[in-house]
C-alpha cells in the first residue's frame, strides 16, 4: 500500500468531484473512535469503492483499505487499486491481511456486508436481512462481523498470552496470522462503524460522464453502460448522503459472554473463540445492518413511491396525492427519530402546492408517467397501475426501467413512514385539504412567534397581536369556495388590513391575511430579509388557501399590491386558482427622491464594513407613519433597497399576468407616485383590467374614513364580475 499514491489520488478525486459538481453530504464523522475501525456500508454503486475511502481520508486523514470485486483487478485499474490498499475478494490471504491490520491498528477497513451491489435494493427483513441478486438470494453475509470479532478476540488472547508467558499461543498466532505481541495492543479495541449511504434523486438518463466514456470506449457491455448512466447522474450533482452511525465497541459488545467462556477449563483458546463468534456473528450482523438500513435519509421520492404503492387501484387527484405526501412528511418529522432530507422539510415541501415549477414533485411525477407507474386522465385523476411495482425488470435494468421500485424497496424497510402513509390514506379525502391548511397556518404562527421573540425591542416593538397573521371564515365545515389572500404593506403588519378582511368576510369569503417576513416585530428585523422572503410569505399563504377553496382572489396594499401582481404573474398556468387581483396603491414608483440614493448609501456602508470602520454609517432614517400604532417608525435602508429590487422584478413580469385585475390608486398619495397605477395598467396586456382613482391625500386608504371609498369600489367590482350578487 503506497501512502503517497493515496494522497495523490485524494487530491485528484478532490479536483474531479469539484469539476463534476458532486454533492456529498457527510454527517457523524465526529463520532469516529480511534483506530482500528471496521466500516460496514450498504452497496448500491460501483463508485462507492472509490469515493468512501476518499471522503474519510479527506475529512479525517485516516487511510482506509477496502475489499473490491475481483473482476476489477486487471491491468492499470488493478495496479491502481492495489497501490491504494484495496484487496481482491478472491485473494486467498484477504482475511489474514484484514485481521493483521485490525489487530495491530495498521489501517482501518471498509467492507460491504451485502457481498455485491444491490441495484434493486430488494431486502427482506422478516427474520434477518435477505438480499435478492442474480448471483445469490440469501441473508447478508456475516463475514465482516466474524473478522471484527476475531480481531478483538485474537488481540485479547495475544495480550494475555504475553502476560502469562504462553509461548505456544504466541507462536501459533505468528505462524498462522503473521502477527505477534506488541505493547500497544493492550490499549486497543476494534470498533464497527455502520455507514448509511442514500442517493437523491435517482434519475436515469444521458449524462456527460456516460457520453464521454462511450465516445472513447467501444463495445461497452450493457451492464457497464447502465452503471455509467445511473452513477454518472449521481456524481453530477445528485445528493450523496453519507451517514457514519454510532460506533460499536466490540470489547464492550462481547465482554459479558466472553468472560465466562474464558474461564471454561481444558478447552483451548481457538475453540473458545469459535464459541464466542458463533454466538455473536448473526446478532452483530443484524445490529449493524439495521443501523445501515434504518438510518437512510428519507427524501421526497421515498414518500412519493410509498404513497403510490399504498394507493394501488385507487384514483386520486394530483392535489390529493400532494396532500397525502405533505401530511406524511410533516407527521414523520413531528414524530421524530427519522433522518429527513431537505426535500421533505416543511419549508421546501410546502412548495408542491404553489402552482409554480416545483422540481421535487415535477421531476418524479414525470418519471412515474414515463415509466408507466401511473396514468393521468383528462380530469387530472391519477391511477396507479396494478402491476406498477412488480419485479419484472432484470436486476441490471431495474434502476433504468423502474427507478421508483428501487426507491420503494429502500423505504419499505422503515416502519414509521409506511405506518404514517397508510394511516393518512385511510383519512377521509375531504379532510385532507383542511389538515394541510391548518398545518401551514400553524407554521405561519410559529414563525411569527419565533421572529417576535428574536427581534423584540422594548421601544420599537408593538403589541404582538398587531403582527400576527390571521384567517377568517376558514372552518372545516364551511362550504365557501372562494378565498381572499390579503397582503399588507411595507413597514406594516396584518393589523393594517384587518378592516378590509372583516369587510370581505361579511361578503362570505374565506380570508387569509399573511404577514410579510420581517414585519410586525421591530424595525431592525427588516435588515435581515430579502424581497424573496416577502414573496415566500405570500406564496405560503397561497399554498395554504388553495387546499380549501376553488378560487383565490389576491388583494394587496402598497408593497402587498406589488406582491399580489408578482404572485399572479408567476402563476399564469391553466390550473392556477387565482381568478382576480386587486392592486391598491401598489408601490411601483415612490415619491421620495431619497429612495433613489439608497443603493449608493448601502454600497458606502459595505465599504466601511470591509475596512471595519464604524463611523459614518447610514443604516436607517426615522419617519412619522400614518398609523404609528401599526407601522414601523424607523426605516432601515437595506429594506428600502430590497423594495427597489421588488419594484423592478414586478414591472418586468406584468406582461405575464392573465388574471382579471382591478387597480385602485389614491390620486394624491404622498408615498406612492400615482403614475404607478398607469404603468401597471398599460403593462398588463393579456388580461381584463380596470383602474379607479380615489380622491385622497393619504397613502393608507384601507383604514380610516377613506376606507369606505375603497371598499365601495371593491364591492362594485365583485358584483360586476359576478363574484358576488347584490
Amino acid at each position: 500500500m503506497d501512502k503517497n499514491t493515496i494522497k495523490y489520488t485524494s487530491f485528484a478525486l478532490n479536483i474531479l468531484t469539484k469539476a463534476l459538481g458532486s454533492n456529498f453530504k457527510i454527517s457523524g464523522l465526529e463520532k469516529l473512535p480511534n483506530k482500528p475501525v471496521l466500516f460496514v456500508a450498504n452497496h448500491f454503486t460501483r463508485s462507492e469503492t472509490f469515493f468512501l475511502p476518499y471522503l474519510i481520508y479527506k475529512n479525517t486523514g485516516r487511510q482506509i483499505r477496502c475489499l473490491a470485486d475481483s473482476s476489477l483487478f486487471k491491468g492499470f485499474l488493478g495496479n491502481f487499486l492495489s497501490s491504494v490498499g484495496a484487496v481482491s475478494t478472491s485473494d486467498k490471504n484477504r482475511d489474514k491481511i484484514i485481521l493483521n491490520d485490525l489487530v495491530n491498528a495498521n489501517y482501518d477497513w471498509m467492507i460491504y456486508p451485502e457481498g455485491s451491489m444491490i441495484k434493486n435494493k430488494k431486502i427482506d427483513n422478516n427474520k434477518g436481512y435477505t438480499n435478492y441478486t442474480p448471483q445469490r438470494i440469501g441473508d447478508v453475509r456475516t463475514g465482516s462481523a466474524v473478522l471484527g470479532l476475531k480481531s478483538e478476540i485474537y488481540r485479547d488472547y495475544l495480550v494475555k498470552a504475553y502476560e502469562n508467558n504462553d509461548e505456544a499461543i504466541l507462536a501459533n498466532f505468528e505462524k498462522n496470522f503473521n502477527f505477534g505481541y506488541n505493547k500497544k495492543l493492550a490499549d486497543l479495541s476494534t470498533y464497527i462503524v455502520p455507514v448509511s449511504i442514500t442517493y437523491y434523486p435517482l434519475r436515469p438518463g444521458e449524462n456527460k460522464i456516460k457520453n464521454l466514456l462511450t465516445r472513447f470506449l467501444k463495445d461497452i457491455p450493457k451492464q457497464i453502460l447502465e452503471e455509467f448512466e445511473i452513477e454518472g447522474n449521481f456524481l453530477l450533482g445528485a445528493e450523496i448522503n453519507v451517514r457514519f452511525n454510532d460506533p460499536i465497541s466490540l470489547k464492550d459488545y462481547i465482554k459479558n459472554v466472553k468472560y465466562p467462556i474464558d474461564r471454561l477449563p481444558i478447552i483451548g483458546h481457538e475453540f473458545k473463540s469459535n464459541l464466542i463468534i458463533k454466538y455473536f456473528k448473526n446478532k452483530l450482523t443484524y445490529q449493524f445492518m439495521k443501523a445501515i438500513y434504518h438510518n437512510i435519509k428519507i427524501n421526497f421520492d421515498h414518500l412519493f413511491a410509498a404513497t403510490l404503492f399504498y394507493l394501488k387501484d385507487r384514483k386520486v387527484t394530483i392535489l390529493q396525492l400532494k396532500q397525502i405526501i405533505y401530511l406524511a412528511a410533516i407527521t414523520i418529522d413531528k414524530l421524530g427519530g427519522s433522518r429527513l432530507n431537505d426535500s421533505v422539510r416543511r419549508d421546501n415541501i410546502i412548495k408542491i402546492f404553489s402552482d409554480e415549477k416545483c422540481k421535487i414533485f415535477d421531476d418524479v411525477f414525470a418519471l412515474a408517467k414515463v415509466q408507466k407507474i401511473i396514468e393521468v386522465d383528462q380530469n387530472n385523476m391519477i391511477l396507479v397501475r396494478k402491476d406498477a411495482f412488480a419485479d419484472d425488470e432484470s436486476f441490471h435494468r431495474i434502476r433504468l426501467e423502474n427507478s421508483l421500485k428501487v426507491v420503494l424497496n429502500e423505504v419499505l424497510l422503515l416502519k414509521k413512514p409506511n405506518f404514517v402513509i397508510k394511516h393518512i390514506i385511510k383519512t377521509k379525502i375531504s379532510d385532507l385539504g383542511h389538515m394541510v391548511f391548518s398545518d401551514i397556518f400553524a407554521r405561519d404562527l410559529e414563525n411569527y412567534e419565533t421572529d417576535y421573540q428574536s427581534f423584540f425591542d422594548k421601544e420599537m416593538s408593538k403589541n404582538k397581536e398587531i403582527g400576527r397573521p390571521f384567517t377568517l371564515n376558514c372552518q372545516k365545515d364551511n362550504k365557501v369556495k372562494i378565498g381572499f389572500l390579503i397582503i399588507h404593506g411595507y413597514k406594516s403588519a396584518p393589523k393594517e388590513v384587518e378592516d378590509l378582511a372583516y369587510f370581505l368576510e361579511d361578503l362570505n369569503f374565506k380570508i387569509y391575511a399573511v404577514r410579510l417576513k420581517g414585519h410586525g416585530t421591530s424595525p431592525v428585523n427588516l435588515k435581515c430579509v430579502k424581497w424573496q422572503d416577502w414573496y415566500d410569505s405570500v406564496d405560503d399563504g397561497y399554498c395554504a388557501l388553495r387546499n380549501i377553496v376553488d378560487k383565490i382572489i389576491v388583494i394587496g396594499f402598497s408593497t402587498g399590491g406589488l406582491l399580489s401582481l408578482m404572485l399572479a404573474a408567476n402563476k399564469n398556468i391553466k390550473n392556477s386558482k387565482i381568478s382576480n387581483i386587486i392592486s391598491i396603491n401598489s408601490a411601483l414608483r415612490l415619491r421620495d427622491i431619497r429612495s433613489h440614493l439608497v443603493p449608493g448609501i448601502n454600497l458606502w456602508n459595505d465599504v466601511l464594513d470591509r475596512f471595519r470602520i464604524n463611523r459614518g454609517r447610514f443604516d436607517y432614517i426615522d419617519n412619522d407613519p400614518e398609523n404609528p400604532h401599526i407601522n414601523y417608525s424607523r426605516n432601515y435602508l437595506s429594506g428600502v433597497e430590497e423594495l427597489g429590487k421588488l419594484m423592478s422584478k414586478v414591472e418586468a413580469g406584468l406582461h405575464k399576468i392573465r388574471a382579471e385585475t382591478l387597480i385602485i390608486q389614491g390620486d394624491k398619495d404622498p408615498v406612492v407616485n400615482p403614475k404607478s397605477a398607469d404603468i401597471i395598467y398599460k403593462k398588463i396586456k393579456n388580461a381584463k383590467k380596470e383602474m379607479f382613482a380615489i380622491d385622497s391625500n393619504r397613502h393608507v386608504i384601507v383604514t380610516g374614513e377613506v376606507k369606505s371609498k375603497t371598499f365601495s369600489i371593491i364591492k362594485n367590482y365583485l358584483a360586476k364580475t359576478k363574484i358576488i350578487s347584490y
